[in-house]
Parts: C-alpha cells; structure tokens; sequence
C-alpha cells in the first residue's frame, strides 16, 4: 500500500492530477468516498474498504485483516485541501433521482 500511495504524487497538486488523469473523484469530508480512498480501492484488489482522515488511511482487506497507516505528506495534503474546497474538478456531486443536486443539508 506505501508504493501505491506514494504512487499518487509528492504534493497535493501532483496528487490532485493523478486521480484526475485516472478519473477518481469523490465527496469532500467523506473518508469512505474520497477520491484517495476510492483509488486505493480500485488499484488494490484484495482491498475492499479504504477510509482517509486528514493524516491516515484505514484499510480492510477482502479477507477482513485491517491496516491503519499515515498517509505520505502529498496525500495527506491533498485531502486537506479537497476536503477543505480545493480541486472542484475531483469534486463529486451527489443527485436525487429527478436528478437535482443534494445540497450539504440534505446529505
């Protein structure tokens, strides 16, 4: 998990153009949604569920082990910065079915 997070960029910046390039977006404040989590699912087969905080990663494994670990400066940046309104590209939006925008009350 440490190269493929290490993968992702040493800024937030270079963090912020590899999840663009490989189209991860996400929720911001959302640990199970954010891109960086979704990415790590995605490039990691045996990992079913990866939550981020502000400076870590939590992961269960398929097999149901469990890793919690610091994530590398431009990661933990990056989601710093998303969750705090940076990167509007990388920014999912969450819609009803009529597909109107939920905003932040309704969620």
């Amino acid at each position: 998990m440490t190269k493929v997070l290490a993968a992702l960029g040493a800024t937030a910046d270079e963090v912020a153009d590899t999840l663009l390039a490989g189209g991860w977006t996400g929720l911001r404040e959302d640990g199970l949604a954010c891109p960086v989590s979704k990415y790590v699912v995605s490039v990691l087969p045996d990992i079913e569920v990866a939550a981020t905080s502000f400076q870590r990663i939590k992961v269960i494994s398929t097999r149901g082990e469990t890793v919690d670990a610091s994530l590398p400066d431009g990661a933990a940046e990056f989601v710093t910065a998303f969750d705090t309104g940076s990167y509007d590209e990388l920014a999912a939006t969450l819609t009803r079915a009529d597909g109107e925008a939920i905003d932040e009350i309704e969620r």
